[in-house]
């Protein structure tokens, strides 16, 4: 018989189908919640399975409406992306129940394994030394080359769980100029951005058809937030590695070009030399890199920067952002 949630954090339903369906027969020993869901609710759930020896840590990911301008993945098509597509070749979390209709729980609901690592945004934080550094940014670069390597039937959004882009789909981030101005248009009058702040957006945006025209018809599998925060790195016989992507809401099949942008959206703030090896590292998993990659990636990246920036989740983050927006203007890179 499991005894109730000590923490208070699950609903009855979602107890329900923790014990019932998802960990049959489980112990759950404490629910907390993670830092960090911008846009869903994340717990970490530690359970003792029945017949284990022992008690395992799970992370619980329930989902909220999307208000977001930018398109976000449904529990069902994540789950696709995980199972289906990532986890052929780059390390993920092991998904172990899911809920995508939330027809148990009330809510599209996502169970995982969770994984011993280190966020990679920590590792940077406390200033790695100039060889640890550029051994980092070759693991994580090495990562999204196996990313693009997973090809898609054709560019575009994943409608549905197949994760077959429909023929006649848009490409989810696709009119840089329009989405800039859709993105204006409902910022909050008081918000922080300014009137030259948007001046630049506007006028970094017009870079936009010709980078998206080089990338056209490009259908690798593309995270979309890949950046240190959804990075868990460790140590393996001396070397860092990527032990987990974690995060894959926004995945969509087009260009690594817009992961390279989200990686590299601070590399001012970052070692000289963990950028350096991300470079190597990508180029040497054979991902692809033209002549002009640095302005494209930057370029595509803006789609995130007008998200940020005109609905910025707190003020730190919209100052950093806002610094490489203005960093971009004058290609100080």
């Amino acid at each position: 018989m499991t005894r109730p949630d000590p923490v208070g954090l699950l609903d009855p339903a979602t107890h329900a189908w923790l014990t019932r369906h998802a960990l049959p027969g489980a112990c759950l020993h404490e629910v907390e919640p993670l830092p960090g869901g911008f846009t869903n609710d994340m717990a970490l759930l530690t359970a003792q399975p029945a017949g284990a020896p022992g008690a395992e840590r799970y992370v619980l990911r329930r989902y909220r409406p999307s208000g977001s301008r930018v398109p976000r993945n449904t529990c069902a098509v994540e789950v696709a992306v995980l199972v289906r597509a990532a986890a052929r070749t780059v390390p993920v979390t092991a998904v172990v129940a899911s809920d995508p209709h939330g027809r148990a729980t009330g809510r599209p609901t996502l169970l995982y394994r969770f994984v011993d690592g280190i966020p990679l945004s920590q590792v940077l934080a406390d200033g790695p030394a100039r060889g640890e550094a550029r051994d980092l940014g070759r693991a994580v670069g090495a990562v999204l080359a196996l990313i693009g390597r997973v090809r898609l039937p054709r560019p575009g959004a994943f409608g549905d769980s197949s994760l077959v882009p429909a023929p006649d789909d848009a490409a989810p981030l696709g009119d840089l100029p329009g989405f800039v101005d859709r993105c204006l248009a409902t910022a909050a009058a008081d918000g922080p951005l300014s009137c030259t702040d948007a001046a630049v957006l506007r006028a970094l945006a017009g870079r936009g058809p010709r980078a998206l025209a080089a990338v056209a018809g490009e259908r690798s599998l593309v995270h979309c937030d890949f950046n240190p925060k959804n990075l868990l790195v460790e140590r393996r016989a001396g070397q860092w590695a990527v032990a987990a992507v974690l995060d894959w809401e926004l995945a969509f099949s087009g260009s690594p070009l817009f992961d390279v942008g989200n990686m590299l959206r601070f590399a001012h703030e970052y070692p000289p030399s963990f950028t350096a090896g991300f470079v190597e590292g990508f180029r040497g998993g054979s991902g692809r890199l033209p002549g002009d990659w640095l302005r494209l990636s930057r370029t595509l990246d803006l789609f995130a920067l007008a998200d940020i920036l005109t609905a910025p989740p707190d003020p730190a983050y919209f100052a950093r952002t806002r610094a490489v927006l203005h960093r971009a203007a004058t290609d100080r890179y």
